[in-house]
């Protein structure tokens, strides 16, 4: 996948990782982890995911927002070619839909 038409090609998982963690530097995380748990709309009360404390099933919501949302139902495809694992090698990688990008980040700043 590209996030821009004149992006580098990058592998859809690698693109989520960097939504949730754009940073490996610690203190900028844990500032960005501070600014989030201090927004209204992630106050605990708002957050009605919370109620259900059960493993299991916030893995069948993070598959179902992983299929629905990341995939697109299926609609967004886009893989190596010729069995190569490195995207960056993809000669038309296809750039993600308009609206992906902020998307994404509203999605990963609430899971988090």
């Amino acid at each position: 996948m590209q996030v821009t038409q004149a992006g580098q090609p990058i592998d859809l998982h690698r693109f989520w990782d960097g939504v949730i963690t754009s940073s490996s530097n610690l203190t900028r995380l844990r500032n960005e982890a501070t600014s989030l748990r201090n927004r209204q709309e992630f106050q605990r009360s708002h957050l009605t995911e919370l109620t259900n404390t059960d493993f299991e099933s916030w893995a069948k919501e993070s598959f179902e927002i992983a299929t629905k949302i990341s995939y697109r139902n299926g609609a967004l495809t886009g893989s190596p070619r010729d069995g190569n694992k490195d995207c960056t090698m993809v000669a038309a990688a296809p750039v993600l839909p308009v609206g992906y990008v902020v998307s994404a980040s509203r999605i990963a700043d609430r899971r988090l």
